[in-house]
């Protein structure tokens, strides 16, 4: 299963956007410089020719990329931290700057790849691309936003593949940029059908106060610009699937009606929870167990941010328990407490949704070494949504979850939602086994 690469682009935005843009860094972009760059694949049937391919769908592929680089200019950019104690960390574009751009061809399995099933995890690196280099002065350090690879499989299908620095913006900024680049490439160049990105750096509730906090713990470690194991993993991948019915068989087994992300989230930690001694692992009833996941918080601020802010605006909750209790019979119900109380506590906080951010970069090391399940994406977001004329994607795969070990949770294709797993074949065998035997649902989960 080899890759070809066929072409190396730098494609800059195209001409009627500003010459220079600037964009500060704010406390909630400032978190993610010490997180690796995510990694990211989107699947699409795709019956052509490498030939066609490159006089073709190449070519219009790269005009549309720079129309909707003319819109996020902040993705062309340099990330720029610095190194001096006056400064604070911003992304600047200038005239030339680009995103680099790989055009490639592989012989694998399209049809393994993009099936639910387990399979081998490091076959999928191939297809992400990697950011340039980062240039050092004694200044700063300089770092590309984004890098994109696309994969031909001839008369097959295709893969975007995309690698970005969480630090520029979230998946929900994220994801409106490639709907932007897909409607651009649709309608052959035509107008934007997507509300542009907002900027508004002054409309961010604490944007001076718990940017300079956060400054001033950040700037004592480097950034981070890439995955921290570059060996092979020796994980499989595997996509398990919930339909709409079943979620809300999920729903009605909850004494108080949660919503599909807590039920989701409370699912997947027990059936994690009852995994654990078939998959291997010793673990006392009494060892807490943790989960955590982010939660945009543009609608939650005051004044209250729109939904196409480009940045990031998130914060984490973490739910507690302990493993006896969420691996046990009333293991679903134990979490969805756990979970429903942590977000009342976070998001329905009297004294506001910011409330106690300050501990939060405090707090971050002290899960280390600890049960933990984090969350990576969220069943409201549609990993799938973007069409570039030959339909939604037809997979999709987080794989910067390889190296951090968190669990990816999207909106399905197809309605329900999709969660994303990445571990061992014994962790995953035990896995499987634990989601699909839970009565709550049916035997057929």
């Amino acid at each position: 299963m080899g890759i070809k690469i066929l072409q190396r682009h730098s494609v800059s935005p195209s001409e009627g956007g500003a010459a220079e843009h600037s964009l500060p860094l704010l406390y909630f972009d400032m978190v993610w410089l010490q997180t690796p760059p995510t990694e990211t694949l989107y699947f699409y049937v795709l019956k052509c020719s490498e030939s066609h391919f490159l006089d073709t769908i190449v070519l219009k592929l790269k005009h549309s990329l720079s129309i909707a680089l003319k819109h996020y200019l902040p993705l062309a950019s340099n990330i720029i931290f610095p190194l001096t104690s006056a400064a604070m960390p911003l992304s600047r574009y200038t005239v030339g700057d680009s995103v680099a751009l790989t055009i490639a061809a592989s012989d694998a399995d399209f049809a393994n790849l993009t099936s639910n099933a387990s399979k081998a995890a490091d076959q999928f690196h191939q297809f992400v691309p990697q950011l340039r280099p980062a240039v050092y002065s004694s200044d700063d350090i300089k770092f590309g936003a984004i890098a994109i690879q696309v994969t031909l499989f001839p008369n097959k299908g295709m893969c975007i593949g995309l690698t970005h620095h969480h630090a520029i913006c979230d998946a929900t900024a994220l994801f409106a940029f490639l709907r932007t680049w897909a409607s651009i490439h649709k309608s052959d160049g035509g107008q934007l059908q997507i509300l542009p990105p907002f900027y508004g750096r002054d409309s961010v509730q604490d944007a001076d106060e718990l940017t300079i906090f956060s400054w001033n713990i950040i700037k004592m470690n480097r950034p981070v610009l890439s995955p921290t194991l570059s060996l092979a993993l020796h994980k499989v991948r595997a996509t398990f699937i919930i339909s709409d019915v079943q979620i809300e068989k999920l729903k009605s087994s909850a004494i108080a009606r949660p919503s599909t992300f807590v039920a989701m989230c409370a699912h997947l930690w027990s059936c994690l929870a009852q995994s654990a001694a078939a998959a291997g692992e010793a673990v006392d009833d009494d060892e807490p167990e943790y989960f955590g996941s982010p939660i945009d918080c543009r609608r939650r601020l005051n004044p209250p941010l729109p939904e196409n802010y480009l940045g990031n605006c998130l914060i984490f909750f973490m739910a507690n328990s302990t493993h006896g209790r969420v691996k046990g019979d009333e293991g679903f119900a134990v979490a969805l407490e756990a979970i429903a109380a942590a977000i009342r506590e976070t998001v329905g906080n009297e004294r506001g949704i910011l409330d106690g951010f300050e501990n939060h970069l405090k707090d971050l090391s002290e899960y280390e070494g600890k049960r933990v399940v984090v969350i990576a994406g969220s069943s409201r977001l549609d990993s799938c949504g973007a069409d570039y004329g030959w339909g939604r994607a037809i997979k999709y795969e987080c794989v910067h979850t390889d190296y951090d070990g968190a669990v990816n949770l999207t909106k399905g294709r197809d309605g329900g939602v999709e969660i994303g797993m990445s571990m061992t074949p014994l962790k995953m065998d035990a896995f499987a086994a634990a989601f699909h035997q839970k009565s709550y649902i049916n035997s057929n989960l």
